[in-house]
C-alpha cells in the first residue's frame, strides 16, 4: 500500500514543458497550446513575470500535479512582433544599458537613446523589442517591465 502512495506521488509531480499563448481572466493565467489545451499555471517568484506576457507565446517547464502547472522556468518565443525578444535584469554601468538575455545568453547592449521611461528601470526584469544594430547593439523598439524592483537608496 506504502509504495503505491509513493508512485502517486512522484507521478504528481512529474515535470513537464509546454508550448503556447499565454491567456488570463479573473480566475488566473493558463497557457493554450495549438491545440486549443488550456493548462492553468501557478506563479511563484521570478515566475510571476509571467502575468505581464499576456498575448506572448511561450514555453513554459514544470511540476505538472493534480492542480496547476508550477512554472519553474520559462521562455518567450514570440511577445506579438514575431521576432524572439531579450528577456533580462537590466543593468546601469556608467553610460551603458546592458541585459544578459536568458532567451540567448548573450550579454546585450541597449543604444541609449532608444531607451525612453526604460531608463527609469535599472535592476527589473524586462522583455525589450527591438533591432540589432550592430554586435550585441539593441535599439529599444517597445519593453514591457515584468518584475518591478524597489529602488535601492543609499544609506539603507
Amino acid at each position: 500500500m506504502n509504495i503505491f502512495f509513493t508512485l502517486l506521488a512522484l507521478g504528481c509531480a512529474a515535470h513537464t514543458a509546454r508550448t503556447g499563448l499565454v491567456l488570463g481572466d479573473e480566475n488566473g493565467v493558463y497557457i493554450v497550446d495549438t491545440a486549443g489545451q488550456s493548462t492553468k499555471l501557478r506563479l511563484l517568484g521570478d515566475a510571476k513575470a509571467v502575468e505581464q506576457l499576456l498575448g506572448c507565446r511561450l514555453t513554459l517547464n514544470g511540476r505538472a500535479g493534480l492542480g496547476p502547472l508550477l512554472v519553474d522556468d520559462w521562455k518567450v518565443l514570440d511577445s506579438g512582433y514575431g521576432v524572439i525578444p531579450f528577456v533580462g535584469y537590466l543593468e546601469h554601468t556608467g553610460s551603458a544599458w546592458r541585459m544578459q538575455d536568458t532567451n540567448s545568453g548573450a550579454l546585450v547592449e541597449f543604444w541609449g537613446e532608444s531607451l525612453g521611461g526604460l531608463a527609469q528601470h535599472a535592476g527589473d526584469l524586462v522583455l525589450v523589442d527591438g533591432f540589432t544594430m550592430g554586435p550585441h547593439l539593441v535599439k529599444v523598439v517597445s519593453y514591457r517591465i515584468l518584475i518591478d524592483r524597489p529602488p535601492i537608496r543609499s544609506g539603507q
